[in-house]
């Protein structure tokens, strides 16, 4: 995820251009009818498996083929068979190459772009709610950015929903349907309304789309790509981030 991201961004986890992810994907030797099962090392649970799912479906592999395990440390625990040796990497280029060997078609209204949101947070326009995955402390505005100089607080109207709410303690598995419900009912979030989904760097939101879509929740969905390392540099208009403290 590292590699396959726009380098040029000043952002750390921007979406890289078709061309890129094609070029990448295809020399890690993965065919647009391959099954995918994407999953976390064992001492992180989840966190950026959700996000890399994501990133294959919005460039158009099928959905129905893309799955995250929950998780790769139960996996283990419960004594599955796990290869072991000298990990092997492909190749990533570096440079954009040729779409024909993984074919993409990116969906372009899975994301919403600065410009876009900050129109529609400083217009106060209804019709959308915003969700937001960082931890509580620095949503709040409490604790400071883990980035230096970086302001804390959050989008106004935004609801908070931190992805470890989402997680069950010690296994750092995706909680039961049910209890997700529960997580994201207590939060406020509206099913008949469309999300806007945002994080601190646009990973964890891919989190909040996955438990959202497995919860039942059919309203569209849109991330944010650049998320706080955005918005926190460049949301310059009075009353565009907003503290509980």
């Amino acid at each position: 995820m590292d590699l396959i991201r726009d380098p040029t961004s000043p952002y750390p986890q921007m979406l890289p251009t078709a061309s890129h992810f094609a070029s990448c994907v295809a020399a890690l030797g993965i065919t647009k009818d391959d099954v995918l099962v994407i999953y976390d090392a064992v001492d992180v649970g989840i966190y950026s498996s959700p996000r890399v799912a994501w990133m294959f479906t919005f460039f158009g592999h099928d959905a129905r083929s893309v799955h995250v395990l929950n998780n790769f440390r139960a996996y283990v625990r419960q004594g599955y068979p796990v290869a072991s040796g000298e990990m092997s990497v492909h190749g990533v280029p570096s440079v954009s190459g040729s779409v024909s060997e993984y074919p993409v078609s990116p969906d372009r209204d899975g994301v919403v772009s600065f410009e876009e949101l900050r129109e529609l947070v400083a217009n106060g326009a209804g019709g959308f709610q915003i969700v937001d995955s960082r931890i509580p402390g620095r949503f709040s505005g409490e604790e400071d950015e883990a980035v230096a100089g970086l302001r804390s607080g959050h989008m106004p109207r935004a609801i908070n929903v931190p992805l470890a709410a989402m997680l069950e303690e010690g296994t750092g598995k995706f909680l039961p349907v049910e209890k997700l419900a529960e997580v994201f009912e207590r939060a406020g979030v509206d099913a008949r309304v469309p999300i806007v989904l945002t994080c601190n760097s646009g990973v964890t939101a891919a989190a909040v789309d996955l438990t959202l879509g497995v919860t039942g929740y059919k309203n569209p969905r849109r991330i944010y790509d650049g998320s706080w390392m955005e918005w926190a540099r460049r949301a310059d208009r009075p009353g565009l981030i907003v503290k509980d403290v």
